[in-house]
């Protein structure tokens, strides 16, 4: 998934000890990438369960007094001992503390050793690591930045420290993305979503792994179909199905699977087939991709999902093939698609979702098409977020087919271009084309 973090390094699983031989079986190679999907979903989980484990006390009652005026006490000091002193005092509260400072609207940014320039790229300045730079105080290795975000903000961030890109060293809390992990900051009135974490005690969905090879497309690509619990899933012989673009990182980044487990325990939606569909040709390698090829409103990919991928579906799963109950959904270039797709070919896609997404794509095309485009039965998802994401063209797409007399769903949030983001919000798009009322 290509993110505003675009330097940052891929992520590397060294842990999982993955090792497939060069000439290895399909099936050897789709069980070598669901174990990487597995250990992907599980560093996931456990950022966020270590997310909100974190001292989550007031500030001022952590450190005895506010920051601002700890800071200050640092800042005006003459005296080059007390500086010293205040300044490893303070380096020693924060290694304690373990996540970044937030008073009230206000985030310190904080570094501490030898650099000429430390900057802070990230959500709030689209990663550009000239935009934001800390301050230095004198005769310390003490670096400082301050900045206000809307109070129910969540921010990805790294520093810049010189040349070198690195996760905030002081903020344990971290958030994993499509390039690995990035430091995060949770505004006061944020609230972390419920539904993702993995419920041990009811029943839970498999996982289909499907080596799908494609005429139209000449290649192969993995193909994950997740199928409801057996004991749901006799109570509705037929289900709804959801076809995913960016399936694994669906998987293992959005713990998507957890969200649908959760929900059809709680009996919130029915028994659903998710069919998650993965850009990469191999799941380990993102160089494999063909997202930039497929997901640019491509009528051979959209003609690959329909004439190839849906028949094989209806074939082995028992899914209802009316448009009414069968979805499309996308985050940034799979949102595109997504809309696309549901725009030309709303005899199969009744439903559509599209997280942040990248409707700039060649001058706003898509809604060229979409207000030239009859009328269709379909019903919209959008949702976006406000901090250097898809807010304004969303907005735009959002009053286009609300004017044409689609049903639309919209949503801002103030985030950034992240799974982060995109998970907090699977829940509310399942339960808006699928819930019980």
């Amino acid at each position: 998934m290509a993110q505003r973090a675009s330097r940052n390094p891929p992520v590397v699983l060294n842990s999982t000890r993955i090792t497939v031989k060069l000439h290895a079986s399909p099936a050897t190679k789709l069980r070598a990438t669901f174990r990487y999907l597995s250990a992907a979903s599980l560093l996931t989980a456990a950022a966020a369960a270590r997310s909100q484990s974190l001292d989550s006390r007031p500030v001022a009652e952590v450190f005895g007094k506010p920051f601002s005026r700890l800071l200050d006490e640092i800042v005006t000091s003459t005296d080059s001992t007390t500086t010293q002193a205040l300044t490893e005092r303070l380096h020693s509260m924060l290694r304690a503390y373990g996540r970044a400072v937030v008073e009230d609207s206000t985030v310190y940014f904080v570094y501490f050793g030898t650099a000429r320039r430390v900057g802070v790229p990230g959500d709030m300045n689209g990663w550009n690591p000239r935009a934001d730079t800390m301050r230095r105080v004198a005769g310390t290795n003490f670096f400082y930045l301050s900045k206000q975000f809307p109070l129910a903000a969540r921010l990805e961030y790294k520093l810049m420290v010189d040349s070198v890109w690195m996760l905030d060293p002081l903020n344990r809390q971290q958030a994993i993305g499509g390039y690995g992990p990035n430091s995060e900051v949770w505004m006061p009135l944020y609230r972390p979503p419920s539904g993702i974490e993995y419920r041990a005690h009811i029943p839970h969905g498999r996982l289909d792994s499907l080596s799908v090879k494609s005429r139209l497309l000449k290649r192969t690509h993995p193909v994950f179909v997740y199928v409801p619990p057996r004991d749901t899933a006799r109570r509705q012989q037929i289900s709804p199905v959801l076809y995913v673009n960016d399936g694994g990182e669906y998987i293992a980044l959005a713990l998507m699977t957890n969200v649908l487990d959760n929900l059809i325990a709680d009996q919130r939606i029915p028994p659903l087939v998710v069919v998650f569909i993965d850009p990469r040709t191999d799941v380990r390698d993102a160089s494999t991709s063909k997202r930039m090829t497929d997901y640019t409103m491509s009528d051979t990919y959209v003609r690959f999902l329909v004439e190839e991928l849906r028949p094989l579906i209806l074939r082995r799963y028992r899914v209802d093939h009316r448009s009414q109950q069968t979805g499309i959904m996308g985050a940034s270039l799979g949102g595109l698609l997504a809309t696309y797709a549901a725009l030309v070919r709303s005899d199969v896609f009744g439903l559509c979702a599209a997280q942040s997404p990248s409707y700039w794509f060649k001058n706003n095309a898509i809604m060229t098409i979409a207000a030239n485009t009859p009328l269709r039965d379909v019903k919209f998802w959008l949702d976006t977020g406000t901090i250097h994401d898809a807010q304004e063209a969303t907005s735009i797409m959002r009053s286009l087919l609300q004017q044409k007399g689609y049903a639309v769903h919209y949503e801002e949030v103030p985030e950034g271009h992240h799974w982060g983001n995109w998970r907090a919000r699977i829940s509310h798009i399942l339960e808006y084309f699928w819930g019980k009322e």
